[in-house]
């Protein structure tokens, strides 16, 4: 899967050791690419054969009134749902 074909992006941090950080921006200006986009390849390589069994969401799930009612430690908020398209796949069923 190519970064570029990706419709949503979420921003994450992460910690990396000096060196590891070192190599991977040299990597991906060796490749002219941006480090973001260097590190995605890499990762959607790594997971690329367990990604074909995922579910593919193409229109946003809404949970049924149902599981909304449910209570939990809290409810989650409509933004949290949207922001979470695994959340809102598996309050839906």
């Amino acid at each position: 899967m190519s970064t570029t074909t990706s419709i949503s992006r979420r921003q994450t941090a992460f910690r990396l050791d000096k060196e590891l950080l070192f190599y991977l921006r040299r990597r991906a200006s060796l490749q002219n690419k941006s480090l973001n986009a260097f590190v995605e390849d890499v990762l959607y390589r790594e997971v690329q054969t367990d990604m074909e069994g995922w579910p593919v969401l193409k229109n946003r799930i809404e949970p049924s009134e149902e599981l909304r009612a449910m209570q939990v430690s809290r409810p989650f908020t409509a933004e949290e749902m949207a922001a979470d398209d695994r959340l809102a796949y598996i309050l839906s069923k």
